[in-house]
């Protein structure tokens, strides 16, 4: 991967995901802290209102205290059997519920109070209030079976939650309703029922006191449930009478002392609190929705969601700015590094700054510089070495070769050969001037000149061992050769190839044809051939030291020989170009050399 993905990996990974991931968790975090505050709120709440509602209800059971005890329930019951249609009955009757309309106005929620004795006497007395309530007979409450539970109380108070009883307790408005036994004071005796009934508003004043108007509009509220879930105590006066199970899935009547928790009510995301009274296992619940909640933290959130937003921008523009500028500098130093590897010395790199950058860039101009000078000194020294090889090489020639020719004009001045002496000297002049010429290339007509006096220098020494034949086409005298190229090849032929020769005269062929690029030059004889160890050795190649080594054992005899000319030819003219040997025993030898066509403009 290149370092630009790796650089923005990196960034997504180390610095954009870490920020979004820190931004959610504090928004879960403080979720959660604000769920945890604002349950503890609620527990605070609920206590207080639990309290206030706890001490109402204590305050209506010391006021039925006093009512039980009072001489108008106890002389009312205690008359003798008024149950009759007689019209003293009734006007006693009526006078005892005037009497017992003195325990309305001891508290502003008591509405209605029914008084039944144990022989079956009812007396009421109520306000002007509009109410569903209609006492019934003591025959049909001796059916019911909260009856029962009452007398089992021995005169504790039995309170009943609106909508619980229905039929004892009405339905429009609300009440509270509570039982008890009416005892005889002297005796202990029952003597009846005492049924009271209260009015909620006080306890809905006490929930409203505690309920945040603005929340109130967005649908929190308070409930006061019974033990099965019967919504018996709606503050919004919206939920009156239906189970709670139809809005919850929760189950707050099951709660022991206090619970809290984040759910869902009547489809509305709420934070559900339920603490439990102590008076018939009720419940007191608040369901506050969330958003009501959240409102008061928004400013919260939107710092947080701000901070975010800040810190993901100046990553950003971090990485902008100046991860990506310092990346697209070392990007800029690779690339123009691979120009320099494929050979590309004159590539420069303009930085702008003053950062560890610029550093990098001045440091990599300056290391192509100094490869560059170095690389001109190696190819500087490559050549002069190569010069100096083919300068000696060139050196080589057979000082025995001199000396036999000189003695062969000297035999001929004896004989007194004039033309013949003439010629020698002159072939012999040619050849030296050849080897002499100052020029690496000459061109190839003089090349095949001082082959040719070569050969008729070697034709008088050995007479009638070979004869030579030259094909060179006119065409291809002003192409270059490197000097002395042909000679060592014919003389190889002449000192090797006819040596043991006894099948004839020797032919010495030379030829040059001309292709489209290049010159083939073919060296061939009809001699003994080469085996093929020897050709072996010519492929396998030589060091310099067992060249030398050879050539300093061999002397005279090897001249400069046809591997000198195959180093020649590679040096001078490079790869592509060269001469190969082709020879079997017996079967004579061919030597073809490749050269450039090239007519000397860059001597």
């Amino acid at each position: 991967m290149n370092l630009r993905p790796k650089l923005m990996l990196a960034f997504i990974s180390l610095i954009i995901i870490p920020m979004i991931g820190l931004g959610i968790f504090s928004f879960m975090n403080s979720e959660s802290l604000l769920e945890e505050k604002y349950s503890e709120q609620s527990e605070i709440t609920l206590k207080a209102i639990g309290g206030n509602i706890s001490y109402f209800f204590r305050e209506m059971d010391q006021l039925s205290n006093g009512n039980v005890i009072s001489s108008e329930v106890q002389s009312t019951l205690k008359h003798n059997d008024l149950s009759s249609a007689a019209p003293s009955s009734l006007i006693q009757i009526n006078r005892a519920e005037k009497e017992m309309s003195r325990i309305l106005f001891q508290h502003p929620a008591v509405s209605f109070v029914v008084l039944y004795s144990s022989d079956g006497t009812r007396f009421t007395s109520y306000r002007n209030d509009p109410t569903t309530f209609e006492p019934i007979s003591f025959g049909d409450l001796q059916q019911n079976p909260l009856y029962y539970d009452v007398i089992k109380l021995g005169g504790k108070p039995l309170w009943i939650g609106p909508y619980e009883q229905r039929e004892l307790t009405g339905v429009t408005p609300p009440l509270f309703t509570m039982m008890r036994v009416v005892k005889d004071m002297e005796s202990f005796n029952d003597l009846g029922i005492l049924v009271t009934q209260y009015k909620t508003e006080e306890i809905n004043s006490m929930l409203k006191a505690f309920q945040n108007p603005d929340a109130e509009s967005l649908g929190a509220r308070y409930f006061i449930l019974n033990n099965k879930g019967l919504i018996m105590l709606d503050s919004n006066k919206q939920y009156d009478g239906k189970s709670i199970d139809l809005y919850t899935e929760s189950r707050p009547q099951l709660t022991q002392n206090y619970k809290s928790s984040r759910m869902k009510f009547d489809e509305v995301d709420s934070l559900v609190s339920s603490y439990q009274l102590d008076r018939n296992g009720w419940i007191l619940v608040s369901v506050q929705p969330w958003n009501s909640l959240t409102n008061e933290n928004i400013r919260f959130v939107q710092w947080i969601s701000m901070i975010t937003i800040i810190g993901l921008l100046s990553a950003v523009l971090f990485n902008v700015f100046f991860v990506n500028r310092v990346a697209k500098s070392i990007i800029k130093v690779v690339r123009k590094m691979r120009l320099v590897e494929q050979g590309l010395l004159d590539i420069r790199i303009t930085a702008q700054g003053k950062d560890e950058t610029v550093l990098l860039a001045n440091s990599f101009n300056s290391m192509v510089e100094r490869i560059g000078d170095l690389l001109i000194e190696v190819r500087d020294e490559q050549e002069r070495k190569q010069h100096a090889e083919m300068m000696l090489m060139q050196a080589q020639i057979k000082p025995h070769f001199l000396f036999n020719t000189l003695e062969s004009i000297n035999a001929l001045a004896a004989q007194n050969e004039g033309g013949k002496i003439m010629l020698m000297v002159r072939r012999l002049s040619n050849l030296l001037r050849t080897s002499m010429h100052h020029s690496e290339e000459i061109s190839i007509k003089q090349e095949v000149e001082h082959v040719r006096s070569y050969l008729e220098i070697q034709k008088y020494r050995f007479e009638d061992l070979f004869t030579y034949e030259l094909d060179v086409p006119e065409e291809v005298f002003d192409y270059t050769i490197l000097k002395l190229t042909l000679q060592p090849l014919v003389e190889n032929s002449i000192q090797h190839g006819f040596d043991g020769y006894l099948d004839g005269q020797g032919v010495i062929s030379i030829k040059v044809t001309v292709e489209p690029h290049q010159l083939v030059i073919i060296v061939s004889d009809n001699g003994i051939g080469i085996n093929h160890s020897v050709l072996y050795k010519f492929a396998e190649g030589y060091s310099p030291s067992s060249k030398k080594h050879d050539e300093a054992e061999m002397g005279e005899r090897r001249g400069l020989g046809i591997r000198n000319v195959a180093d020649r030819l590679r040096i001078h003219y490079g790869a592509g170009y060269g001469m190969m040997i082709c020879s079997s025993e017996g079967c004579g030898t061919t030597i073809r050399c490749v050269i450039p066509k090239s007519r000397g403009e860059g001597l």
